[in-house]
């Protein structure tokens, strides 16, 4: 494999030049140590034959850019203020990025920066796949058509046809993921299975064959004249199985957080089918609000109907336009049957 690699030389700059008298000392406080388990929720530094600290981490290719920097500047400064020597795969290539170093803090050091820059790159990022459980049932698909023609016979301000949820595209969002490159993807579909084998399966025993209903309207908001999503309400015939629900969804959320291609916003997982949300709003209507006022009292205790909990999804957004124009499911990157 060939690798983008800047050597630095402790005792001289990329010039050549003497750069003693610009390095930080090298200080033993762990109050100001900056520890890649913050970060990352376990990794290994091993002690090589010749007596150096050697660590890898896998970073998706799109990022790399931002480690090397304009001209390899950000990877000769990493080197130089840790003291450790960093290989970086050339663009497109797969491997694992290696620190080696004299110090094992050091190592850590350079490998907890490294990942720090991930994360906040990662940050800035839109979510591009999420798990989720898919609603399949005739009755729901066809009160939501109700729902919506009941409507729109008299609009409140503010709501448009768009914005409304199409029956085919259904499901209960669990957690939004960001997967950058087919490796991230494989490691998604294989924590999936682990994690429905490891915490999923026991739960759901406890629950198969109870129907999931939805059931009565909420907002994401506490302004009902200010709307931005408006959803149906999940329900079960018990709160005990309900709560076994939610320990499913917390479960995935919590899971593919640990792996580090979802970012945990909250405690517990919002279980809801979502009904009507600006974000559908098409060209030149524009993301503002709706007025829900009226919808939340009329349609406080609407039945829209049950399903049951028979797959989980891996679904890869916008995805939901099939090839003659026409709107379909989300493609699925992974399906675990229950």
């Amino acid at each position: 494999m060939t690798y983008y690699q800047s050597r630095v030389n402790p005792d001289k700059d990329e010039y050549g030049h003497s750069s003693k008298p610009n390095l930080k000392p090298y200080t033993d406080n762990d109050d100001e140590m900056l520890v890649c388990e913050d970060i990352e929720d376990s990794y290994d530094i091993t002690l090589t034959k010749n007596g150096k600290f050697f660590t890898s981490l896998y970073v998706p290719s799109k990022l790399l850019s931002y480690i090397i920097g304009a001209k390899g500047v950000k990877l000769k400064s990493l080197q130089r203020d840790t003291n450790t020597i960093i290989k970086v795969p050339r663009m497109n290539e797969k491997g694992e990025v290696t620190i080696t170093g004299e110090s094992e803090r050091k190592v850590a050091s350079a490998r907890a920066q490294i990942a720090m820059i991930v994360a906040q790159r990662k940050e800035r990022m839109q979510p591009t796949h999420f798990i989720a459980i898919p609603i399949v049932s005739d009755t729901i698909n066809e009160n939501l058509i109700q729902f919506k023609n009941e409507i729109m016979e008299n609009p409140p301000a503010g709501v448009t046809e768009s914005l409304f949820q199409n029956p085919v595209k259904l499901h209960l969002t669990i957690v939004m993921l960001k997967i950058l490159d087919e490796d991230e993807l494989d490691l998604a579909k294989k924590n999936l299975q682990t994690c429905y084998n490891e915490s999923i399966a026991g739960i759901y025993n406890e629950i198969k064959g109870n129907e999931i209903t939805v059931q009565g309207v909420e907002i994401m908001n506490d302004d009902p004249a200010n709307v931005y999503v408006l959803y149906g309400k999940v329900k079960m015939p018990n709160d005990t199985l309900l709560t076994k629900l939610q320990n499913i969804a917390d479960a995935l959320n919590s899971y593919f957080c640990r792996v580090g291609i979802a970012k945990k916003e909250y405690e517990k997982v919002k279980l809801h089918m979502t009904l009507m949300n600006t974000s559908f709003r098409k060209g030149s209507e524009g993301k503002g609000s709706f007025d829900a006022t009226d919808i939340l009292q009329k349609y406080r205790d609407f039945y829209f109907g049950s399903f049951e909990l028979k797959e989980l999804h891996l679904c890869i957004r916008g995805t939901t336009t099939a090839d003659d124009g026409a709107v379909k499911y989300y493609d699925t990157a992974s399906v675990i049957s229950l």
